[in-house]
């Protein structure tokens, strides 16, 4: 492995550019390009990484090149993901979108979601739950597909802009904007969850513990079904748990880490903002 690849132990961050590290560490930026990163998709071989400024595929190596995926149709890239093929999937504010390669061999894309609404068009968060399920987290709510993104129907969770959109431990986590927090088994029929954060911008769940990002931090339910406060007072972007380790990126605020299951918080690294982290081996 070259000096500075990115390995599987490393924790991936998307702020202005990609950086790798230990959030109890130090931190490296990866690459050359200092982009508003929105999503990054990691696998073995490669980050793909949607920016403010399109789609790019990075090598694990911090030296080599990246390879812009995307056209003139696809811009601003809010998340990302790979289909059952491999190949991307973008969400946007254009919408859900998937690519083909052209005579030249250039990637040419289209939008699956071009004949919707514009609030159901705008994604946040795209979740492929298998080689037909598919789940946008858009401005008009969930919006759920059973095949591939071909059709589009609405969901329970709808009238709300949604923020998140994770699957944990066999539920789907949904946070909103103005109607907090939402789980489903099927990501069709949703209910409403206890919280007390009305805007909801991030979710993790590790045993008897959840937490979601609000706009004023942290907000932490234990296993007596209590919910307290913990964490810096700031628009928490994404969480991340791993053990005792909690990670928080705050928008602005940087990235926080907690090595005491949310007792005492720390800020770590050199990040104005953090939209985006990947733990070890894992994706967005």
């Amino acid at each position: 492995m070259a000096v500075g690849e990115v390995s599987e132990q490393d924790w991936i961050v998307g702020s202005t550019g990609v950086w790798a590290g230990d959030p109890q560490g130090e931190w490296r930026s990866h690459g050359p390009y200092p982009f508003a990163v929105e999503g990054i998709q990691r696998d073995e071989s490669s980050l793909l990484v949607g920016t403010g400024h399109g789609l790019w595929e990075a090598p694990l190596d911090p030296v080599g090149r990246w390879t812009q995926l995307h056209d003139e149709a696809l811009t601003e890239v809010l998340d990302v993901a790979r289909d059952a093929e491999g190949a991307p999937v973008a969400a946007g504010s254009y919408g859900v979108s998937v690519s083909t390669t052209d005579e030249f061999g250039l990637r040419r894309w289209r939008s699956l979601t071009e004949d919707l609404s514009p609030d159901q068009r705008y994604t946040n968060v795209i979740r492929l739950a298998g080689p037909d399920l598919w789940l946008a987290a858009t401005e008009a709510g969930v919006l759920i597909s059973t095949n591939s993104g071909l059709h589009w129907e609405s969901t329970e969770l709808s009238g709300s802009p949604v923020r998140s959109l994770e699957k944990l431990d066999d539920q789907w986590w949904a946070g909103t904007d103005d109607r907090g927090l939402w789980c489903s088994h099927d990501g069709h029929a949703w209910k409403q969850v206890d919280c007390p954060a009305a805007a909801v911008f991030s979710v993790a769940l590790s045993g008897n513990n959840l937490l979601v990002g609000g706009y004023d931090g942290v907000h932490w339910r234990n296993a007596q079904g209590v919910w307290k406060q913990s964490g810096p007072r700031a628009l928490i972007r994404c969480l991340v748990m791993a053990g005792k380790i909690w990670v928080a990126g705050a928008d602005p605020g940087g990235l926080w880490v907690s090595g005491d299951e949310g007792a005492s918080w720390h800020r770590q690294g050199p990040f104005q903002r953090v939209t985006v982290i990947c733990p070890p081996g894992g994706a967005a």
